[in-house]
């Protein structure tokens, strides 16, 4: 094997690792946006339940379309990482804490 076609399949690795990472966190994302009641977003005063679930929801398939597919852009992967880093980190803490 040639040290290009090595370099290329340890690209390919980490890829598809970081698409991996990325699936499993915008799937945690939509179940905990999902879970959540539309009491719990409003007395946090976040946006509401169906804004998160369109957005994790979006993040979900976008991701699980890296993952299974050839195409693979990490400029998406990141956005999706983000979007879904900011429900979890900023509002699925906010709307545990209110559940009914």
């Amino acid at each position: 094997m040639s040290p290009i076609e090595l370099v290329f399949l340890v690209t390919i690795t980490i890829d598809k690792a970081f698409a991996l990472v990325v699936a499993v966190m915008s799937v945690w994302a939509l179940v905990s946006a999902l879970s959540a009641t539309n009491y719990a977003y409003e007395s946090a005063f976040k946006r509401t339940k169906n804004f998160w679930v369109a957005i994790t929801a979006g993040c979900t398939v976008v991701s699980l379309l890296m993952l299974f597919t050839n195409f693979n852009s990490l400029f998406l992967q990141l956005i999706v990482a983000t979007a879904a880093g900011v429900f979890m980190a900023d509002v699925r803490p906010a709307v545990t804490v209110r559940r009914r």
